[in-house]
């Protein structure tokens, strides 16, 4: 006994389409499609004439993955039949299919939905297809959200700032780093418009200390490297990215702005100076004044020094290098 499975009854629809007729004509969408990140677009597929849905079915696949993406079979759809990847995510206009609109539409879009659809359609005795290409999926990634850095004085420091786009970075409109911490008083730090670099357009404070990695820009990277880190540097930083539809930015914090180690080492070495300096002084007076302040300032000294010394070690380990974590 011969056994008839679905693809064969598909083979024998789309030879007798074939020898009866020119096949169903299928309408699809005249140029490639443009999908926003995140967004929703639709996947146009459609019959001038109703069909009967007894008789219909109604197939939509990536033909590069050959994953279904949805099907409507005996008279309904079958999201149990979709690949894993679009369950939830592309559906039929349910009440649309009985006026000959097998459209779907297809949520949450990721880059990886680039690519080439088709749409078939088999009735009775006709089958038809078209295609359709989502082109690209439009994209403004800023990543290196929410940083925060903790460095100090005198010390280089980079902010991060890594932008994904289907747009190639010099043709971003403008892509700005400002501090932002004292609004509405926003410093302009560095500018980067229509492919060039605007070092003049930084305030005072910030020339000559804040650059980009040229090298980098064409691969999305607009971190920028602070030199010489001062106390007034300690706040809040925005990378904003312009292009022609969005505007979209991450933010960088600088804080905790220690001393630098020298600091502590010259302080240490001044204590013991004075100490020194004050116990000669002393000598000066009469012997006999001082034989009983002798043992008390010897103490007091060996004391002192290593409270001074304790300090020193403490605040050089907690500065011995910059740190970035993320805030949580």
């Amino acid at each position: 006994m011969c056994t008839w499975n679905v693809s064969m009854f598909r083979v024998l629809i789309s030879a007798a389409a074939l020898l009866i007729s020119e096949g169903l004509l299928v309408q699809g969408p005249a140029q490639p499609l443009v999908a926003q990140l995140g967004g929703s677009i639709i996947l146009p597929c459609s019959v001038e004439t109703p069909l009967p849905v007894e008789e219909l079915e109604v197939e939509w696949k990536r033909t590069d993955e050959e994953a279904l993406v949805h099907l409507f079979q005996d008279g309904q759809d079958r999201p149990e039949a979709q690949y894993q990847s679009y369950k939830d995510r592309a559906h039929f206009f349910s009440e649309q299919i009985f006026k000959g609109n097998f459209s779907i539409l297809l949520e949450n879009i990721t880059v990886a939905d680039t690519g080439l659809y088709r749409c078939v359609v088999y009735s009775y005795q006709d089958v038809g297809e078209i295609s359709v290409t989502i082109q690209h999926v439009e994209r403004v990634v800023v990543t290196g959200k929410d940083q925060i850095i903790l460095a100090r004085v005198g010390e280089d420091v980079v902010l991060n700032c890594m932008v994904d786009s289907h747009i190639p970075p010099q043709r971003f409109d403008e892509v700005s780093w400002k501090k932002v911490d004292k609004s509405p008083d926003i410093i302009p730090v560095l500018l980067f418009q229509n492919g060039t670099i605007f070092s003049g357009s930084s305030h005072k404070r910030y020339i000559d200390r804040a650059e980009f990695f040229r090298e980098e820009i064409p691969k999305g990277n607009f971190s920028i490297r602070l030199k010489n880190v001062q106390t007034s540097d300690k706040g809040e930083y925005m990378c904003e990215v312009h292009t022609e539809k969005s505007v979209n930015s991450a933010t960088v914090e600088i804080q905790r702005l220690g001393k630098s180690p020298e600091i502590y080492s010259v302080t240490s070495f001044l204590f013991v100076c004075l100490l020194v300096f004050c116990n000669k002084s002393i000598l000066l007076f009469s012997k006999d004044a001082l034989r009983c302040l002798k043992v008390t300032v010897k103490t007091s000294k060996l004391f002192l020094l290593k409270i001074i010394i304790f300090v020193s070690t403490k605040n050089t380990k907690q500065h011995k290098s910059v740190a970035i974590v993320d805030k949580n």
